[in-house]
């Protein structure tokens, strides 16, 4: 099975995958990367703008998050936006963009638990977050506010960190950047198998077989496919969430965030402008639990009952998560709003409308060519879902699985990985070069 040797094998053309690319070609004395990806381009699914909120999460608006989550999505972030501050600005400007951003909460609940969360740090990590109350909303984004009951109480954490970002731009940005010297990128190669053999991995792929110490895989709810193939991390389950948008004419000026659950991982419907096109809002996602491992692929559905352990653990875990009030909750309505002839109402009644009262019926439509699939993990163990990205690390290999934010935390991830692979391989990491690129106030 052993064709031609790599020090590193990176599986996935996404933007986990092509971020590690980048960081050990142009940051280690590594000398030989392979990249491969079973699609013909990069940033095929997830990475691609048209699956994700084009948002880069500092963890001010995410009010689901603990204080210490929020402090390290912010670390993250910046390290990506230091990034985009390197490119050309042509280029730059393709990747990302400033854009207003809040989070805004609706009726007394919403209001007693945003002042909660605000006042228990949010104020300190984010000095540059404020609360606004109706007046300066009707300021920023009018259309929040008319056509609103008078009566119905609302207010809003508007923040100075609003950027939206193609993450597929960004994705080949990475692949660009990558030293060719050191690199090389192979697309239309599915992996088929990986065995160890000795001291080496080798990996089966359609456009051949390939060997490296060290193997990475970036392939999201595959990751833990392939790592169950190889007999690690029996107590950890995918469960596949999928999100899709609706869209309207341009009715906001920038990004308007919902009131989140605390603990609960899937995110609340939100208003984004799309940087591909400036004339359009897009509200979403929603969420449903597809039995896919690929959005719109029913030919991963056996892939997928392939990551599930269907033992007691697992099933036990997977009923407290789904009898959870709070997920059964938003699970049913989610599902309302694929219904035929009453989805749209529905959706505008409980989601679109509570950010843009104005909206009318005829003013959405159903964007069923947009929206990906987010692995999300369940740990029997805790008997619980966990939030954010997963990492299982075993000897010579990685798996990352990376659910929002994982674009926004992409290349904090892959320092981690460059530095435990550099450390595995005996090979140096130019600290210094990278500090002052990328990690400076870091």
């Amino acid at each position: 099975m052993a064709g031609e040797r790599f020090d590193v094998i990176i599986v996935g053309g996404g933007i986990t995958g092509t971020s590690l690319l980048y960081l050990l070609s142009n940051y280690t004395d590594i000398k030989k990367v392979l990249l491969i990806e079973k699609y013909d381009s990069l940033a095929p699914l997830n990475s691609s703008s048209r699956n994700n909120s084009q948002t880069l999460h500092f963890g001010d608006i995410e009010t689901n998050y603990t204080i210490s989550k929020a402090r390290e999505t912010k670390r993250a972030a910046e390290i990506v936006l230091r990034y985009t501050m390197g490119l050309a600005p042509a280029e730059r400007r393709r990747v990302i963009a400033k854009c207003q951003k809040m989070v805004l909460a609706v009726g007394e609940e919403e209001l007693e638990r945003m002042d909660k969360i605000y006042s228990r740090g949010m104020r300190e990590l984010f000095p540059g977050l404020k609360r606004i109350e109706k007046k300066e909303i009707a300021r920023v984004e009018p259309n929040v506010v008319k056509g609103r009951d008078p009566e119905e109480k609302i207010a809003a954490l508007l923040s100075d960190k609003g950027y939206m970002v193609d993450f597929g731009e960004l994705t080949r940005s990475f692949g660009k950047r990558a030293k060719k010297s050191k690199s090389r990128i192979i697309l239309n190669a599915k992996a088929l198998k990986i065995e160890r053999n000795g001291g080496e991995y080798e990996v089966a792929t359609t456009k051949g077989n390939f060997s490296s110490r060290f193997v990475v895989f970036a392939t999201g709810a595959y990751s833990l496919y392939f790592a169950k193939s190889l007999g690690y991390e029996k107590n950890l389950s995918v469960l596949s969430v999928a999100g899709n948008f609706y869209i309207s004419r341009r009715v906001l000026n920038g990004k308007v965030y919902r009131m989140q659950t605390e603990g609960i991982p899937f995110a609340a419907i939100h208003g984004d402008p799309d940087i591909t096109n400036p004339k359009i809002t897009r509200f979403g996602p929603t969420v449903t639990l597809p039995l896919q491992l690929e959005r719109h692929r029913n030919d991963t559905m056996l892939d997928y009952i392939k990551t599930f352990d269907f033992d007691v653990a697992t099933m036990a875990s997977l009923k407290r998560i789904l009898f959870n009030k709070d997920i059964q909750r938003i699970l049913l309505r989610n599902i309302s709003y694929y219904l035929p002839v009453v989805g749209k109402g529905l959706f505008l009644k409980n989601e679109a409308g509570k950010i843009v009262p104005s909206l009318h019926h005829e003013d959405l439509a159903f964007a069923s060519d947009q929206g990906g699939i987010r692995p999300q993990i369940i740990d029997e163990k805790k008997g619980s879902l966990v939030i954010g990205e997963s990492k299982i690390m075993e000897d010579g290999i990685i798996f990352n699985i990376t659910p929002s934010p994982g674009a926004s935390s992409s290349l904090a991830n892959s320092i981690q990985d460059v530095n435990k692979i550099a450390d595995y391989l005996d090979s140096s990491v130019d600290s210094g070069k990278l500090k002052k690129e990328l990690l400076k106030d870091y």
